[in-house]
């Protein structure tokens, strides 16, 4: 009997026991989920947060970098049309150089000095040319052609350094060429050959085509050259062939280099730069 109610005791005892480990194991677990759950959950739920603040952020720097690369372009768009505007201004205002009152005596004479000093100076044979200017067609007043063809043809990096300098005369008699500035429309009837698109020269008429005196040709400004210089480099090639010389006697020697004078600069400059000027080896003269 003893024997039973000790196992009954024990029994007692040990499902008690069994009940407490239980209910102590049931409120450790319990303590633990509640800390556990908050901190499990924060981690990616401060990740998913972060990533997508970062994302929301990220459009409004992009719409901006793009808003101050729109003020940029557009800042570089205004500043390329003022430049445009600028350009142009300068090329009008070097046009507007040429004036329309003739070169004095004393200033022709002075810039006729100097011509001579660097014909001399060269150690070619002095040749002292006379010409004549003229107009046909409906071209203007010529007194800005004439003072431009005067101050071309005895500049001296032109033909001077050559031996070669020039006189205007009104005696058209006495005149070793003429100098006309011709309508596109009246080319042809100095020849066949001359273009309504192109100046020419024929025997001893140099034959300028208004046209081309006033706005050059598409290639030679494309290529950086400006109005003031074609004239410059049409009077000195269209003369050029009255001294002897000949179309693409000479062609562009490398790329980015001056062309000869004596290139056909109004069509192509075949990789050179413009060159109004003869170069050296053009330097030569048959009166």
């Amino acid at each position: 009997m003893a024997h039973v109610y000790l196992v009954r005791r024990i029994v007692v005892f040990g499902g008690a026991a069994l009940v407490l480990l239980a209910v102590i194991l049931g409120v450790v677990f319990g303590v633990h989920a509640l800390t556990a759950g908050p901190d499990a959950g924060d981690g990616p739920q401060s990740i998913s947060r972060s990533a997508a603040s970062d994302a929301a952020e990220t459009p409004d720097s992009d719409t901006s970098a793009d808003s101050d690369a729109e003020a940029d372009s557009s800042d570089s768009a205004a500043d390329g049309k003022s430049d445009n505007k600028d350009s142009k201004a300068d090329q009008d205002a070097d046009l507007a150089d040429s004036s329309t009152t003739p070169l004095s005596a004393d200033r022709r004479a002075a810039i006729l000095a100097e011509a001579q000093q660097t014909a001399a100076d060269s150690g070619n044979p002095l040749v002292e040319f006379t010409y004549c200017v003229a107009s046909k067609g409906e071209v203007g007043d010529l007194t800005d052609f004439a003072n431009t063809v005067f101050t071309t043809l005895n500049d001296s990096r032109g033909w001077p350094r050559a031996g070669a300098t020039f006189q205007e005369s009104d005696d058209a008699d006495s005149c070793d060429m003429t100098l006309i500035l011709a309508s596109a429309d009246q080319m042809t009837s100095f020849s066949a050959d001359c273009s309504s698109e192109y100046s020419c020269r024929v025997g001893n008429d140099v034959v300028i085509n208004i046209d081309r005196w006033n706005n050059a040709t598409e290639d030679w400004l494309d290529a950086g050259g400006t109005v003031p210089r074609y004239r410059t480099m049409v009077i000195n090639h269209e003369v050029g062939h009255r001294l002897g010389h000949y179309d693409n006697e000479m062609t562009c020697p490398a790329r980015n280099q001056p062309a000869p004078l004596m290139q056909q600069q109004s069509m192509d400059l075949l990789g050179c730069v413009p060159n109004e000027w003869p170069l050296d080896d053009e330097l030569w003269v048959v009166q």
